[in-house]
């Protein structure tokens, strides 16, 4: 879809409008503008609100992720019945049965709002021990039984201590699948980073790339062919307008990948050796590439006008070994 931004008027900004004005999005002069039907500077400002909360990219614009967020967030749980198909129920009714889930100890993997196998399998087990029809359909007995136990739902997410355990017990170098996501990263970066691959290939590392080649798949796609290979791990990289090198982990107000904040963790501590920009503290977004792969991703932002240092490769490589490698076989325990 083409961006909806500054200036438009019409029908498709008149929607935004009331997409944002009811999940509470209305600064100063929004509704002057609702009523016009335009895309002025508070509608834009809304826009830019909207898309810091949900974890996205802050641009001020209504680009094709930011109108599917749009859309999500505009479903509470009881709006619909959910139940595994294809393609997936998305939004934020399925977030929030998801957090149901893993607070009263069901694991239904990523708070993603992407209804999948493991939310299905949650679900299930849920209504089995309520003694519920074991249909995997979130109807309405199902949702009420779920609200009825929220006085007894943990603040840990079962979801989170199940990761972790995994990375504990997940360790060993040999045969990891490590994608190297330079879609949007440009040729030059690709020429810095080209000798990654020997050096994860002496770690026993099968390293793919993802080149810069149009046409340029978006990030759902990449995320779909990460899927596909069945990697261990996607790091992304992609130049910013901000002057410091930023990474990013899936994470939002009460979900975090914990596998994904490790790696950005470690990432941040060897680039701080290479880069001379300064490596600000990883963050969790929202982002489609971190959203929707079902591995720990994360993305490297750095400054437009700076380029990549060579020592990046070797970092990169002795991010990894302490990824994959317990303490005493050479990692860092973080």
């Amino acid at each position: 879809m083409r961006p909806i931004a500054r200036g438009d008027r019409g029908l498709p900004v008149s929607d935004v409008q009331k997409r944002l004005h009811d999940l509470g999005f209305s600064p100063p002069g929004f509704d002057m503008e609702m009523r016009e039907s335009r895309f002025g500077e508070s509608t834009e400002q809304a826009v830019r609100e909207f898309q810091t909360k949900r974890g996205l990219r802050v641009d001020g614009r209504v680009d094709e992720i930011t109108w599917r967020e749009l859309v999500e967030a505009s479903f509470r749980l009881g709006d619909r019945f959910l139940y595994l198909r294809i393609p997936p129920f998305r939004g934020d009714d399925v977030r929030q049965l998801q957090e149901y889930l893993n607070r009263l100890g069901f694991n239904a993997g990523r708070e993603d709002g992407i209804f999948g196998q493991e939310t299905d399998r949650a679900l299930r087990a849920f209504q089995h021990d309520m003694g519920l029809p074991v249909d995997g359909i979130a109807g309405s007995s199902t949702i009420s039984c779920l609200l009825r136990l929220r006085r007894v739902m943990k603040e840990t997410s079962v979801a989170v201590v199940h990761e972790g355990l995994r990375d504990i017990s997940d360790r060993g170098l040999e045969g990891r699948r490590v994608i190297l996501d330079l879609t949007e990263a440009g040729a030059d970066t690709e020429a810095a980073l080209s000798g990654a691959a020997d050096i994860a290939s002496k770690l026993g590392v099968v390293l793919t790339v993802f080149r810069h080649t149009p046409p340029l798949p978006n990030e759902s796609e990449r995320a779909r062919l990460a899927n596909q290979e069945g990697a261990d791990l996607v790091i992304g990289f992609r130049k910013s307008e901000r002057g410091d090198v930023q990474l990013f982990y899936f994470g939002g107000k009460r979900y975090f990948s914990l596998r994904g904040k490790r790696l950005a963790d470690l990432l941040a501590l060897e680039f701080s050796k290479a880069w001379k920009s300064t490596v600000s503290p990883p963050e969790g977004r929202s982002f489609p590439l971190l959203r929707e792969t079902r591995m720990p991703c994360v993305i490297v932002e750095w400054p437009a006008s700076g380029s990549i240092p060579q020592e990046m490769n070797e970092a990169l490589s002795r991010a990894l070994a302490s990824y994959f490698l317990p303490p005493e076989e050479g990692g860092d325990d973080v």
